[in-house]
């Protein structure tokens, strides 16, 4: 693969990222809307065009047409990574008023498919990434048991960059924030509910804040990490960190977090937290200082458990079979969590086949302890595969927070089945 298709590719997986909390699970309601992202690239002064696929897919005796209407409609993030939409959201870099749309409100039969066709005009001036969102709502409006109006919608984002010329990620660490383990008398861990046992971990544990902000033109897939060193700079640990969202477009700021279970000895300590891009490996670093008391040490240290350096990865579906026909493109998502009590980081990738047929669309990803991730995976079955069944193994590397003396603690590796079976007598499904 290219430099530049390689950046792309990386671009994408990152605004994939960015979008995905918004796609809610309208499966019950028998409708699909796909991309979850649109990437579009438009010379300044020119047009592009793109395209949303929305599908009723129910074809029960029961089923009922269904109304769908399209707005194009501006989004905001939050530094926390929090999404916003309305036109109360419009800000400087928008691209909702070059978008126009064939049509924006359909009516889709049981079983029909529809290809709502866009337009990108840009600006003779305009340079960088812009961006606005393509908001699907599905059904009409209707009242829950307690009177609250549901409405079931999903977003599609449309990410523009106006290629003027070649840019550079411009990003900066505004703020470091770093927060001291602490120990009060309460409840006993094992009385404690899930949540509230994350937060008195969270509590408990060397908590590091840092804020990203991208000054450039350009969006900045961020991944970040934090190593601490003692006062005769030794490595002494390494801290992931994770965001919510860790795609950043211009002129937005993200906090990312780490946090470490392991008791630190007493003494002094320096920090050094670095940032690269998943497109682009230039470095980002900022330095701080912290001081662990010998009282800290001990009461941390006395209060450390035995699950504070364990592994604890949860995976739904532990394998993946699906029975497909020739010619079938679908999807599969596998969702992971992590279980256990400091940062990870991990990596994604189809291992084990010479078959071509399985795409993950997220490969690399951080998480807080409690908390999951989901990971897309797109199938796409050639139309002259044979009967059989073909096995793959998706691996996940993953190294979490710790002390760099137990390092070999910290890295471990899973592998998840994939398996897809057709049948002698399957159809071929046509592609169109």
């Amino acid at each position: 693969m290219d430099r530049k298709a390689q950046v792309r590719k990386m671009r994408r997986i990152g605004l994939v990222s960015l979008f995905l909390f918004i796609l809610q699970q309208v499966g019950f309601a028998g409708i699909a809307v796909s991309p979850i992202t649109q990437h579009i690239e438009v010379k300044p002064g020119r047009k592009a065009t793109f395209s949303i696929s929305i599908s009723n897919n129910q074809r029960s005796a029961n089923a009922s047409p269904c109304p769908v209407k399209i707005d194009i409609l501006d989004f905001a993030v939050s530094d926390k990574g929090v999404l916003s939409f309305g036109p109360e959201y419009k800000h400087a870099r928008t691209a909702s008023s070059w978008i126009t749309l064939n049509e924006n409100q359909i009516v889709l039969q049981p079983g029909e498919s529809r290809q709502i066709k866009g337009t990108v005009t840009a600006p003779i001036d305009a340079d960088g990434d812009y961006w606005a969102s393509a908001m699907v709502v599905i059904g009409d409006t209707k009242e829950n048991e307690k009177g609250v109006k549901v409405q079931l919608r999903t977003a599609t984002g449309l990410f523009i960059r106006v290629a003027r010329r070649s840019h550079t990620e411009r990003g900066n660490i505004t703020d470091v924030n770093i927060t001291m383990p602490t120990f009060d008398a309460g409840p006993n861990k094992k009385d404690l509910s899930e949540v509230e046992l994350y937060k008195l971990n969270e509590k408990q544990s060397l908590k590091i804040e840092t804020k990203l902000k991208n000054e450039g033109l350009i969006s900045i897939p961020a991944v970040g990490k934090t190593i601490v060193y003692n006062e005769k700079m030794r490595k002494i640990a390494t801290i992931p960190l994770y965001a919510s969202r860790n795609n950043i477009l211009p002129g937005h700021s993200r906090w990312f977090t780490g946090i470490m279970s392991q008791p630190l000895p007493a003494g002094e300590y320096k920090l050094r937290t670095f940032f690269t891009s998943e497109s682009n490996k230039r470095q980002i670093m900022k330095e701080s200082e912290f001081t662990i008391s010998s009282d800290l040490a001990k009461t941390w240290a006395k209060n450390v458990g035995i699950d504070n350096n364990l592994t604890k990865l949860q995976f739904d579906p532990e394998k993946i079979s699906l029975n497909l026909n020739p010619g079938r493109f679908t999807s599969a998502n596998l969702q992971i969590k992590n279980q256990g009590l400091n940062t990870i980081a991990a990596s994604c990738r189809v291992e084990n086949s010479k078959y071509d047929w399985i795409d993950l669309k997220k490969t690399d990803f951080t998480l807080a302890p409690n908390s999951g991730s989901s990971i897309p995976c797109s199938v796409k079955v050639p139309s002259d595969a044979k009967a059989g069944t073909y096995d793959w193994m998706i691996l996940v590397e993953m190294e979490q927070s710790g002390l760099e003396s137990e390092s070999s603690k910290q890295a471990v590796q899973y592998r998840i089945p994939f398996k897809v079976s057709i049948d002698e007598n399957a159809r071929t499904v046509s592609s169109r």
